[in-house]
This record gives structure tokens, C-alpha cells and sequence, in this order.
């Protein structure tokens, strides 16, 4: 059931005021940003850094280019209502054939337009668009066959898309374009193409809920006050900072990616974002020239740009900096910290939600209160002192009362323009009490493109007309895009790096200091099934498991990738799961031993969460083996370019690139189609097993990350991992497909796996010559089998132990 506040119901008011505007003769442009932008963006959701316009064809230019973020979807848009009609009587149609569409004149015209753009950048859907009608097809195939041969979906009215909104937005969203899943509709007309059902597709409890224990609850309850994010709380102690703080640009001994990648990724951004840049810390700490800006002000007519990916740490840099690093220089500064990820603001407010903050934090944590009477006239004293020997100074002593009502309306009109109060307040605190202001805009990369601009622009302002220092976080992605074509090409900012940390040192610190915490007897755990004892067992046990214990570590250096807010997720989402027995842990702790956290009881955290089964859709790991069309070849693609890439990126240059042109000529010659190479490469960009330079997310080149070097060389190794993705694979081999069920046990599901693995075995030996490339699933399915017996004899010991004590066998 969908909630009001959720993207599906949200594009659908939006629709439905799009559907209320008044039709007219709006010229091409008009329509494109009064009803397309709205349409793609308001209504289905799409981003719009990801949509790009007037891209150059030669001939022509494209319109609209969607990607995901490979090309997905172009449309070709006209004016309204005058340069094509599609056919009457297709309203409430699901779809029509391509020829019924193009027996309008104008709207072959259009087809063929769009249809030639798309085939010659192999975008799989084309779409043609007057603004209250839309029509989308296939742009390319892969079947043989001509797009004309085929269906189009079309939406005949402003009216018929609002009657069938489930549709359009099932077909044309950001995610059902992820999904492919209009692709899947449009080419139900060549089944060998398609892909056999999943096995969950037949489950009736897909993807299900785990149920935990009360202990688990209480675990669940605690890691989200002691574990996550807690640095996003704005009541963060100083303690914390002080000791949860990790130095940045630490390189791990467990990344699977080349050191020297790593070492370049970072330093490698000021070329390719065309500024200069240097990290936040240099060997000796804080960098110097960061700390003289913040200090002295040297910049302060420039924001202050620190660079970092999401989750590397610039929240908790920037509030160690201020409230630790830097406290004693700041004692006298006021310091103000806007927070964009949890403070909603319209964009249309941006100045007034910020102006509100820094008064709001003024009173607050300041103790200056902006209406007070004594304040505001000492910040207008040199008006009240002109206004007194003005034409109505006389009055102070002829009418006293006349002149305080009229001294009260020059002073009323002086704070009306809060902004402007606020700027004349700074600017007094600062010339009589020596107090310097700090400004903060944080998190602002996790909003549009548009909104990021306009604070910039509002930074740029405040930092110029106040003095004061301002900070403004970014990905450098977005930087480079707004550097580029956006805002920030007119401006020249002072930037600063924020590389990630050591995601191990992060846990060791967290759990340290969640112990610390526990110790602490003022604090309550009262109504909680576990002791301060068990906690403090717990913590042991994860704190062992974290810091000590290679493959653990590895595993979450690799998969979260420098992103300490998904490592911490994944912590998380370990403790308190219904997949790990709190009870033997604490039982191991009782009996004096300490309790070993087994790989595959983490992993299982990660892969299902709070699911029964893996769910591609909320788990925050991929499918490597899943499939777009009917080949099971299509099984090892994914994995085969990761290797290539993998292999590529350690030999081609120092910064680890490989062009996309090249990678598809590779795939191309192992007899892959463009369409399913370029599936995988959006979903390897999409789940951050491949990265892009900044700016060209669309096209590549490709580098690998440290997520992708652990999924090819070790996730598919992991028998809890193949377990998993038994239900999210289409299994083309009928015999085999038959044998793989919904099971339970532990028995079944390790019998399962060595079906599923057979599978992948008899799809190996279809390759010619497989050792030539740099994945070997020969090398990587011997491991697995290795994994399995392992699994299969701790299976077995504790079925010994269960049966000893007269137990029953769990799932």
C-alpha cells in the first residue's frame, strides 16, 4: 500500500495538476519546460542530473536523453498539439502497434527522427512527445527485427495518463526503467529473448519478514542509538567527536583494489574537476591552508568546498574541525551549522530557511536575541543617532511621545528585512565584540541539482557580504557537473578533499566508544531484555570479530567502499538480526570462550536484512548471475567484466580508467549483444561496483571498485551468497529448473546450491576458451565447493550438539 507521502502518490498530484493547465499552441521549448521537464522529473520521478538535452547527434540533436546511468530512454519532443496527432480511439489503450502509430505523417516523421538517434547510440527506448501526448518503443533491438515491427505504449491525453497513472509510472519511472520493465513488455513478442521466471516469482510470501527474538529487538533498538550515524545527531557530544574522529585517506590492507588506484582516485580529482584542491589533512594533521582560511578568514569572499563521496565523512570532519580540532582558535567565532539532510526546505525559501536558522541558533546557543530592544539599537545606533538630528530630533523633547512612535517606525522598517538584520547584526558583533562568523551548509549533495546551485550562489553572497567563513559540502560529481555547465562556472572556489577512511578504524572507534557509553552507570536500560553484562558481552564479541578477524574485516572494507555510513549500515543490520542467535552468543560468553562471529551469519545480515528471502529491490547487494534476455551465457557477463575491467585497471594507467569502447569491443568478442553489455554496466555503475569520471557517469570509462574486485573475487565464492541468489536467478535449463525449490533447512538449502552451482558449471563449459579470461568461475566454483563443505560440516556439528542436548533443527 502506498502512502501520501511517497514518489508514486506525490507524481501523481503533480499529474494531475499538469492535466488541469490550459492547452494551447506552445511553441517546442514552451512545451518542453512547462509540460516534458514536469512530466519526467515531478511526476515519474526522475532525476534531473541524470536527463540531458539538446545532446548533439550529428545530424540533429536529441531532445532528451534519460539515463540510469547509461542511455535508456530518448525522446524526441514537438509543439504542442500542431506538429503530431497520434490516432483517435487510442485512449485507455495499453498498446498499439507501431504501424497504427506511424500512420500520422508528423508522427512517422518523428519515429524515424528519434528511432535514427537511438539506433546510433544503441538506447534501447525511443519515445516521441507533444507534451499532452506520448508515445514509447523500442529504439534498438537485439532480435533482428525492425522497432516498426513491434508495439508502442501510448498515452493518448493529459487525462488518459492520470486514468492509467499505475502504468505509466510501472512502465516509466526512474525504478520500472531500472527494472527494464516496459523493455520486457515491448519484446513479450520474441519469448526466446526473454528470460524464464525466478524462483521467487512463485513464492507466495516473497520477499517476507524475518521475525527476531525480544533480545534482538532490545539489539536492534541499542544499535541505532550507540552504532549509526550517530554523528547525524545535532546533540553529538564532544566526547564523541573526540573519540569516534578518523583521519581521512588512510588506505586499507584489505582493499582488493590496487593500492596505487586507491592513492590516485582521490588525487586525481583536481585535474579532472579543473581547480585546485588539496586534501583536508596533510602528515603533520589539519591542513595548514584550511585551518588559516577557517581562522583568519583569508577567503572569505570565497565558500570554502569540501569534496568528498557520500559517506566518506565530511559531517564528521567539518564538526570535529569546529567543535574539537579548531576549538580554541573558534572561542570567540560564532558558529552556525545548517544541516540540508534533515532539515526539509523548499527550494523556493532557501535564503529565508537559512537566514531563520542562523537567527534561530543565535537566541539559541548564542544567547543574542536579534528583537531585543537594547541589541537592535545598538546595532542602529549611527541611524538613531542621524534620526535624532533630523527634522524630527525637535520632538524629542517638544513631543516625547511623538518622537519614540516615530523612532519606533524608522526601527521597525530597519528589521523588517530579516536577511538584511541579520547581515547589519553580524557585521556589529563582529566590529565590537571581535566575533567572527562560521556558516555551514552541510549535506546539500543530497538534493537536486538545482537546489545545490542556488545555495551555492546564497554561500557565495553570504561569505562576500559578511565576512564571514562558509563551508559548503559536495560530492565531487556534482561539483564537477555545476563547475562545468552549471552555477559554479562563474565562481572560483577555495576546495578541499575528504578522502575515505579506514572503515576498520571507524567500527574499532564506534564500538569503543559504545562501550565506554554502557560503563557509564547514569545510563538507563531499563525495559530491556539483556543486561548491562550481556551488552557489554555482545560488544566484545562484535569488537573481536571487527578488529581482529581477516575475513570480516575485508569483507566490510570491500563492500562499503570507503562509505563509512553503509559500513556502519551494515553493522547494523548484524546486530539485532533474525539471523544471528543472540542467545548462543551470550551462552558462548558464559562457558568463558569467546564467541568467533561466523562470515556467513554477517553476510546473511546484508544479503536479506529484514527480508525471509533476498530481494534485489532493498537488499544493498547485486545479482551477479541475474539475466536480461534468454541466455544463460549471460549468467558470467556481469562477472567477466568486472575481471576484465579489474585486470584493465591495473595495467592501463595510473588512474585506473578503461574506455568503453574497449570494453565492449572485449564483450562483443566473447558474442555478448550491446543491449546486455550495456544492462551490466549500468547495474555495476549503479550498485558501485564500477565507477566513472566525474561528469561522464553516461559513457564511461570504467574503473574498478573495491565493491566490484570483492564480488568477482570472493562474494560468489560464499555459499551463503549463491543460497541467496538461488531465488533471484532465472534458470534456463528446465531439468535443473524443476529441481530448485523453496526449501528451508539447512540440508535442502546446501543441496540446492550444488544444483544451482552444477548449473553454472554446465554454462561454464559452453565457453571457449575460459582460461583466457580474467575471471576463472573454474578457479572461484572450486572455493565455492570448498565453502559449501565447510558450511556443510559446521551444519553437522551443530546438529550433533542440538541432538546431545535434545534440540530441534532450526532454519
Amino acid at each position: 500500500m502506498r502512502t501520501s507521502g511517497d514518489p508514486y502518490q506525490n507524481g501523481l498530484a503533480k499529474l494531475r495538476q499538469l492535466a488541469q493547465s490550459v492547452p494551447g499552441d506552445r511553441n517546442e521549448d514552451t512545451t518542453r519546460f512547462q509540460l516534458i521537464d514536469v512530466l519526467l522529473i515531478d511526476c515519474l520521478g526522475h532525476f534531473r542530473p541524470s536527463i540531458t538535452t539538446e545532446e548533439h547527434m550529428n545530424p540533429g540533436y536529441a531532445d532528451y536523453i534519460v539515463s540510469l546511468p547509461g542511455r535508456t530512454l530518448v525522446l524526441e519532443a514537438k509543439r504542442e498539439g500542431k506538429t503530431f496527432e497520434l490516432p483517435a480511439g487510442l485512449e485507455g489503450r495499453a498498446t498499439v502497434a507501431m504501424k497504427t502509430l506511424c500512420e500520422d505523417k508528423a508522427a512517422k516523421e518523428a519515429v524515424d527522427q528519434v528511432l535514427g538517434y537511438a539506433q546510433k547510440m544503441g538506447i534501447p527506448l525511443a519515445g516521441i512527445a507533444n507534451g499532452h501526448q506520448l508515445a514509447v518503443f523500442l529504439g534498438s533491438r537485439v532480435d533482428g527485427k525492425s522497432p516498426f515491427e513491434g508495439d508502442a505504449l501510448v498515452f493518448a491525453s493529459f487525462g488518459d495518463m492520470v486514468n492509467r497513472f499505475r502504468s505509466l509510472w510501472d512502465m516509466l519511472s526512474r525504478e520500472a526503467l531500472v527494472q527494464r520493465r516496459l523493455i520486457q513488455v515491448l519484446m513479450a513478442g520474441s519469448p526466446s529473448e526473454q528470460p524464464p521466471p525466478k524462483l521467487s516469482s512463485t513464492i507466495l510470501s516473497y520477499p517476507g519478514f524475518r521475525r527476531r527474538s525480544p533480545r534482538e529487538t532490545d539489539l536492534k533498538i541499542l544499535s541505532s542509538i550507540f552504532i549509526q550515524d550517530i554523528e547525524g545527531d545535532a546533540q553529538v557530544s564532544d566526547d564523541f567527536l573526540r573519540e569516534c574522529y578518523y583521519e581521512s585517506g588512510t588506505l586499507s590492507q584489505y582493499a582488493l583494489v590496487s593500492k596505487e588506484i586507491l592513492r590516485n582516485r582521490y588525487s586525481a580529482l583536481p585535474d579532472a574537476l579543473g581547480v585546485e584542491a588539496e586534501g583536508v589533512r596533510s602528515k603533520k594533521g589539519i591542513s595548514p591552508t584550511l585551518k588559516h582560511d577557517l581562522v583568519a578568514g583569508a577567503v572569505s569572499s570565497k565558500p570554502i568546498v569540501l569534496l568528498g563521496d557520500v559517506g566518506v565523512g565530511k559531517t564528521m570532519f567539518i564538526k570535529h574541525l569546529l567543535r574539537v580540532e579548531a576549538a580554541t582558535e573558534l572561542t570567540s567565532s560564532l558558529v552556525f551549522y545548517v544541516d540540508f539532510g534533515r532539515q526539509p526546505a523548499l527550494q523556493t525559501d532557501l535564503q529565508e530557511h537559512i537566514v531563520d536558522s542562523i537567527v534561530d541558533q543565535l537566541r539559541d546557543e548564542h544567547e543574542v536575541d536579534l528583537l531585543e530592544n537594547s541589541f537592535v539599537r545598538a546595532v542602529y545606533n549611527r541611524e538613531l543617532n542621524r534620526f535624532r538630528r533630523g527634522i524630527y530630533g525637535p520632538l524629542a523633547t517638544s513631543d516625547p511621545p511623538g518622537y519614540a512612535s516615530r523612532e519606533l517606525e524608522m526601527l521597525s522598517e530597519l528589521i523588517a528585512n530579516t536577511s538584511k538584520h541579520l547581515e547589519r547584526s553580524l557585521k556589529h558583533l563582529d566590529g565590537t565584540a571581535r566575533k567572527k562568523s562560521v556558516i555551514v551548509l552541510d549535506n546539500i549533495d543530497q538534493r537536486p541539482t538545482e537546489f545545490q546551485n542556488e545555495i551555492f550562489v546564497i554561500a557565495q553572497s553570504l561569505a562576500a557580504s559578511l565576512g564571514s567563513t562558509v563551508f559548503v559540502s559536495l560530492r565531487p560529481t556534482t561539483f564537477f557537473e555545476s563547475k562545468r555547465r552549471g552555477t559554479l562556472a562563474a565562481y572560483q572556489p577555495r576546495a578541499f578533499l575528504v578522502s575515505p577512511p579506514r572503515v576498520s578504524e571507524v567500527i574499532s572507534k564506534r564500538l569503543s566508544f559504545a562501550r565506554k557509553t554502557l560503563l557509564d552507570k547514569d545510563v538507563q536500560l531499563s525495559g530491556l531484555s539483556l543486561n548491562r553484562e550481556d551488552l557489554l558481552v555482545y560488544l566484545d564479541a562484535l569488537e573481536l570479530g571487527f578488529t581482529r578477524d581477516k575475513a570480516l574485516i575485508e569483507l566490510l572494507e570491500n563492500l562499503s567502499g570507503g562509505n563509512v555510513r553503509l559500513a556502519l549500515e551494515f553493522l547494523s543490520s548484524f546486530i539485532g538480526s533474525g539471523y544471528v542467535d543472540t542467545g548462543r552468543v551470550l551462552d558462548v560468553a558464559s562457558a568463558g570462550e569467546t564467541y568467533v562471529i561466523p562470515i556467513h551469519e554477517f553476510l546473511r545480515s546484508i544479503l536479506f536484512g529484514d527480508n525471509d528471502y533476498y530481494d534485489p529491490s532493498s537488499s544493498r547487494i547485486v545479482n551477479v548471475f541475474d539475466i536480461v534476455i534468454g541466455d544463460e551465457r549471460e549468467h558470467f557477463l556481469l562477472p567477466l567484466l568486472l575481471g576484465y575491467v579489474h585486470a584493465a585497471s591495473t595495467t592501463q594507467s595510473k588512474e585506473g580508467f578503461v574506455d568503453i569502447g574497449e570494453v565492449f569491443d572485449v564483450a562483443q568478442q566473447w558474442d555478448y549483444k550491446p543491449e546486455q553489455i550495456q544492462w551490466h554496466l549500468n547495474r555495476a555503475v549503479l550498485h558501485r561496483l564500477l565507477e566513472t569520471v566525474p561528469g561522464n557517469e553516461q559513457s564511461g570509462p570504467y574503473r574498478i571498485t573495491n565493491v566490484g574486485a570483492y564480488m568477482h573475487k570472493e562474494m560468489v565464492t560464499q555459499f551463503s551468497y549463491l543460497d541467496a541468489m538461488t531465488v533471484d536467478t532465472p534458470i534456463l535449463d528446465p531439468t535443473i529448473r524443476s529441481e530448485v525449490q523453496d526449501v528451508r533447512s539447512i540440508d535442502d538449502r546446501l543441496r540446492r546450491a550444488e544444483v544451482f552451482k552444477s548449473y553454472l558449471d554446465g554454462v561454464w563449459e559452453s565457453f571457449a576458451s575460459p582460461e583466457s579470461f580474467a575471471f576463472d568461475w573454474n578457479v572461484q566454483g572450486a572455493r565455492l565447493v570448498a565453502n559449501i563443505g565447510t558450511a556443510r560440516a559446521k551444519a553437522e556439528r551443530a546438529k550433533a550438539r542440538r541432538d546431545e542436548v535434545g534440540g530441534h533443527e532450526s532454519a
